[in-house]
């Protein structure tokens, strides 16, 4: 006479779902960290492309950088500028924005000053600007900071407590300044203040805040707090550099709200 095989009973049912819980407490912070980690190396690499492509064009420019025509926010680049670095690294509109930040990877930012909808499908028909003093003009919201200066100079110089902080207009380094230590390109870092304990780096308004009621935001952040961002400098590299060594350098106007810290 056969016997039926035993069943799992309740108790131990319960036990193993335990475990399963246990174990998926264990990998899920490691899966997280490890796709984080994933997504930096993908950052860097696109601001070696950035980089990259703006050394091509000032090789052939007497070491003269594409600068903006327009005064405007770090994180925004003229049409034309991007054109020259799509063309010299053969990429794509993505290298300019993070991967730990895609949601601003949008059409409407790409072609911010044209004033598209957000959400406007990667299918939008409708031609750019065309002539170069339009796409000169013209600027795109991207997921980095760019340390150019404007052909005209910026008005507010980038804050530094060694006073060392500078916009860039050539490859070639100012005074004794060795070009691995002058930062081109950066990660965005921002907040709605500039205390570092207090400041919300999720929450910083800017023209985005304005048009959309979407916040300017840090890329590399866990549970609220910045992590760090990658920052290519003028010979070329590209280095992580943990916020705990970042400095508030600027805000819009001298207003509060936008900070920007690299």
């Amino acid at each position: 006479m056969k016997t039926q095989g035993k069943g799992f009973t309740l108790i131990e049912l319960l036990v193993v779902i335990a475990v399963i819980a246990v174990l998926m407490s264990i990998l899920m912070p490691a899966l997280s960290a490890a796709r984080e980690q994933s997504r930096r190396v993908v950052c860097g690499q696109n601001e070696k492309s950035i980089g990259l492509g703006l050394h091509m064009y000032a090789n052939d420019h007497d070491g003269n950088l594409p600068l903006n025509s327009v005064d405007a926010w770090v994180h925004d680049v003229s049409y034309w500028t991007t054109d020259i670095i799509i063309k010299a690294s053969g990429s794509d509109r993505h290298i300019f924005y993070c991967p730990s930040w895609n949601q601003r990877d949008d059409v409407a930012y790409w072609r911010f000053t044209e004033d598209i909808p957000l959400g406007t499908s990667e299918g939008y028909d409708v031609a750019e600007p065309e002539s170069v003093a339009e796409r000169k003009s013209n600027y795109r919201v991207t997921g980095y900071y760019w340390l150019l200066d404007t052909v005209s100079g910026r008005k507010h110089a980038p804050m530094s407590s060694t006073g060392t902080k500078q916009w860039v207009r050539t490859i070639f380094a100012k005074g004794r300044q060795a070009p691995s230590t002058v930062e081109l390109v950066t990660d965005a870092t921002a907040s709605d203040g500039p205390d570092p304990g207090e400041a919300d780096f999720t929450k910083a308004s800017g023209g985005c805040y304005s048009r959309w009621g979407v916040y300017d935001r840090t890329n590399h952040i866990s549970r609220g707090k910045p992590k760090g961002g990658n920052v290519s400098f003028l010979d070329g590299h590209v280095q992580w550099r943990p916020f705990g060594e970042m400095e508030h350098r600027w805000f819009w106007q001298m207003n509060s709200n936008p900070c920007f810290w690299w």
